[in-house]
């Protein structure tokens, strides 16, 4: 008695046990084209054997054998296998016009309109299609002579069963007689926070004009992979000019105004004595004026860095216009634009009816209008008269006619029940922060307080002491409203505001209310402070938390010396660095016309940990720039 066991290992075919030969054939099974290991078993000795080839196995079955049921295999994590290739992936003198690859087994493309490219890239994007268990790829385009073509599938090519692709997979040739075999390696990071661009494309020209990345194709193109680095390879020596773009329109050209882009602001020399391939490296992107001191960290780094930004824009226009309740009307402004260079008429109400306000940043305004007559109108027309930038590039004064309509929400089934008074908001919840001004929001515009309803007490002794207070306006928004009135820390405040005690400047009233303030003390908070050292000129110094880099607060320098941030709650925090060369106050975008790089930004390489009556003291040498950490910019998500 003998057993003979066959496992399928490439396909994932079920395996057979057959044991016992004393029957004649009763069973044919025909398998065909996978790994194939035996294992014969004789008086309890086996011997084993591994064969690759195509099999056709008949397996002759007696009557007493035994047939399993198929099990299934252990999971396949292998690739797709390239049999051949036609013509020869790596061929010389190429003339065709298409290329065949050859699979081990059926394939699948995942995305392969985003994922494929072709560098230098062709005017016409070739045809990329299955036949089978082959790929085939055609294009119409002459090819231009003694070149080096590379084809990038990226991991768009997979197996059929599992998925599992093939990653980085890359089909070369050359028109001429040698392969260009030069290499280039870097990073693309946004540059305002570090963070991966999404679907962004790395570009290179060969032409060294500044409109060549508006105007024409470049001679190189490749895509990073998620982590942000990237790798054109094939190169032929020469100067080169080196963008990332994240591509809106698909026609590999910076051509739209909010594109995403990053620019190299130096000619790149390649020859084989500098670039033969991977040279990763630690030189970081540092000002011109930061220290020379290098460190290396946690990253490999390309040899060259692209920071991608949006530039501003710069032509005037009107951006939007809206009517969303009944009284409000607000429109947009490319730029911000003073109040004086906008102005509003409203034709059919006098200037009483209604009146006007901005935003902070100016390139939005308001137009709340306190006349029921009009407002209750469904159509509401006004003239704006707003900076425009005309087709010679020049600004000037331009007016619209702009007519504001609103459709009213139907009522509500049962009739319109009752009528809901004044919505407020405030930033009063638990322990408030020591300092901390409270503040009330209303979605409306607000008339002033009727502080004969408002009472502001603290119980000291058994006894409720009325204090005074008073409320200020905000110097922008009508719809926000700040108490001024001595919190001490540690103290406990009532707050009761009556009914009417706020109303909005249509008369919509508030209803009573009872706010408990409670002002935490300093030992309920820790504290921070940072050294800087490393760097002459002014630089911004920010306290960022959460994923999103939310800045808590921020403190400027203009030379080495020391920032604080008092009355932290407990938490982790990171640290941000602009190098504020324009010495504006903010981070500057980059704009490629005049030559200007984005300001240059860091992140202290770890986060702190602020705990309660604490105080942490920090060196930072904001001369050695730092990228996020992976880790920490990658963050698992939490399960629910």
């Amino acid at each position: 008695m003998f057993g003979l066991q066959i496992y399928a290992k490439k396909e994932q075919l079920p395996y057979f046990t057959v044991k016992g030969m004393s029957e004649p054939l009763r069973h044919t099974y025909h398998v065909t084209k996978f790994d194939v290991s035996l294992q014969v078993v004789d008086r309890g000795r086996y011997i084993t054997g591994s064969l690759g080839l195509t099999v056709l196995a008949t397996l002759f079955v007696l009557s007493c054998a035994k047939i399993s049921a198929p099990t299934g295999g252990p999971k396949d994590l292998d690739p797709p296998v390239i049999l051949k290739s036609i013509p020869e992936n790596g061929s010389v003198l190429f003339t065709g016009k298409s290329f065949t690859v050859i699979f081990d087994e059926y394939v699948v493309l995942d995305r392969i309109t985003e994922k494929f490219m072709v560098s230098p890239p062709l005017a016409t994007k070739p045809d990329v299609k299955l036949r089978g268990k082959s790929l085939v790829v055609n294009w119409e385009d002459d090819l231009a002579d003694s070149t080096t073509y590379t084809f990038y599938f990226q991991d768009a090519i997979r197996d059929n069963n599992e998925n599992n692709p093939i990653n980085n997979y890359q089909y070369v040739f050359s028109t001429g007689p040698v392969l260009d075999s030069l290499s280039l390696t870097g990073n693309v990071f946004n540059a305002s926070d570090l963070e991966i661009v999404e679907d962004v494309t790395v570009i290179m020209y060969s032409n060294l004009s500044d409109t060549a990345p508006r105007t024409i194709l470049p001679a190189y193109i490749s895509r990073p992979d998620p982590s942000g680095g990237f790798m054109i390879s094939n190169i032929r020596p020469g100067n080169y000019r080196l963008f990332a773009l994240k591509d809106l329109n698909g026609n590999t050209r910076y051509d739209l105004a909010d594109e995403i882009f990053a620019f190299g602001d130096s000619v790149i020399v390649i020859t084989p004595d500098n670039y033969f391939g991977l040279v990763p490296d630690t030189v970081t992107y540092r000002p011109a004026n930061a220290t020379e001191t290098t460190k290396p960290d946690k990253f490999v780094y390309g040899l060259h860095r692209l920071y991608a930004f949006q530039e501003p824009p710069k032509q005037q226009y009107l951006t939007f216009t809206e009517r969303k309740s009944s009284w409000g009307i607000s429109f947009g402004m490319a730029l911000p634009s003073d109040s004086g260079q906008v102005s509003v008429t409203l034709p059919e109400a006098d200037s009483s009816s209604w009146y006007m306000e901005h935003n902070v940043a100016r390139d939005t305004f308001l137009i709340w209008v306190t006349n029921p007559d009009v407002y209750s109108r469904d159509l509401v027309d006004a003239i704006l008269t707003y900076p425009f930038t005309d087709s010679t590039g020049a600004i000037i004064a331009k007016t619209d006619t702009i007519s504001f309509r609103y459709m009213k929400p139907a009522a509500p089934r049962g009739g319109a029940g009752r009528t809901p008074g004044l919505s407020i908001t405030t930033n009063i919840s638990g322990k408030i922060r020591p300092g901390t001004v409270p503040l009330f929001r209303s979605a409306t515009p607000l008339a002033d307080p009727d502080t004969s309803l408002i009472r502001l007490t603290r119980t000291v002794d058994s006894v409720q002491v009325v204090l005074p207070y008073e409320f200020v306006r905000d110097t922008v928004s009508s719809r926000l409203l700040f108490l001024k009135a001595q919190l001490e820390p540690g103290a406990t405040y009532s707050l009761l505001c009556r009914k009417g005690a706020f109303s909005d400047i249509f008369g919509v009233a508030s209803d009573s209310a009872m706010y408990r303030i409670s002002v935490a003390t300093e030992e309920d908070y820790g504290s921070l402070r940072i050294k800087i050292a490393g760097y002459e000129g002014r630089v911004i110094i920010q306290l960022t938390a959460d994923a999103k880099d939310k800045v808590i607060r921020e403190e400027s320098l203009t030379s080495p010396g020391e920032v604080s941030f008092p009355l932290l709650e407990k938490g982790k925090y990171r640290l941000k660095a602009i190098y504020d060369l324009d010495s504006d106050g903010k981070w500057t975008t980059g704009d490629f016309n005049a030559g200007r790089l984005p300001e240059p930004v860091t992140y202290y390489p770890a986060e702190l940990e602020v705990k309660i009556n604490w105080a942490l003291v920090q060196d930072w040498d904001i001369g050695e720039m730092y990228v996020k950490d992976v880790s920490l910019r990658n963050k698992p998500a939490t399960r629910r």
